[in-house]
């Protein structure tokens, strides 16, 4: 199989994300700017580039599909999951390190308030819109479905759609002199954390 190498993402500068709008010296663009070496380290990640050049492990996508899964199902979502009348398997693997404290970190979050709330969810899709971002800009489209699939949920018009507004949305009640600031950046960590926690550690 030919691999169409997909470049790592260049440093973060201000005004990257003008045209979804985050213009140079919104609050957006200060919160990206203030997370920049680890919001690169995230979307250059390992199990980023392996996934976009098609040359990731199925063991280890699998590994993070599971773990992606648990995140979810949190709260409601895993009390009905547990309710359910017809469940033929059930995953008895545990959370990675990352994910437990990703989880724990949303359960304290959800107490907090809307500009809280408004800007992890806003980084969470923007960070996802970021990795992704890398392979259209490059032009490769992966030949593994999988992976192409993965790639196609977090890019396209309607996703930008949704985190230009998530960005607005921060940009209208968030502060980068607030504790959302904090939130942001440890997001970005929790993001990048949990891609390297896909590969087993040592």
């Amino acid at each position: 199989m030919t691999v169409n190498h997909v470049p790592e993402a260049p440093q973060s500068a201000s005004g990257d994300y003008a045209w979804l709008g985050a213009e140079p010296g919104s609050v957006a663009d200060q919160l990206y700017m203030s997370a920049a070496d680890e919001w690169n380290q995230a979307i250059n990640s390992r199990f980023v580039n392996e996934m976009l050049d098609d040359t990731l492990p199925e063991s280890i996508l699998k590994s993070y599909l599971i773990q992606d899964f648990k995140f979810f199902n949190q709260g409601i979502m895993a009390h009905a999951i547990e309710l359910a009348p017809r469940q033929e398997t059930k995953d008895n693997s545990e959370q990675t390190p990352a994910n437990r404290e990703y989880c724990e970190y949303l359960t304290k979050l959800v107490q907090g308030t809307w500009e809280e709330l408004i800007t992890a969810l806003c980084c969470m899709e923007w960070i996802y819109l970021a990795w992704a971002k890398r392979t259209i800009d490059a032009g490769v489209i992966q030949q593994i479905p999988a992976h192409k699939g993965w790639v196609d949920l977090h890019e396209g018009d309607h996703f930008r759609a949704w985190t230009g507004r998530l960005i607005a949305l921060v940009n209208e009640y968030a502060s980068v002199d607030g504790s959302e600031a904090e939130v942001f950046r440890t997001i970005v960590h929790l993001e990048r954390r949990f891609f390297d926690d896909s590969y087993p550690q040592e």
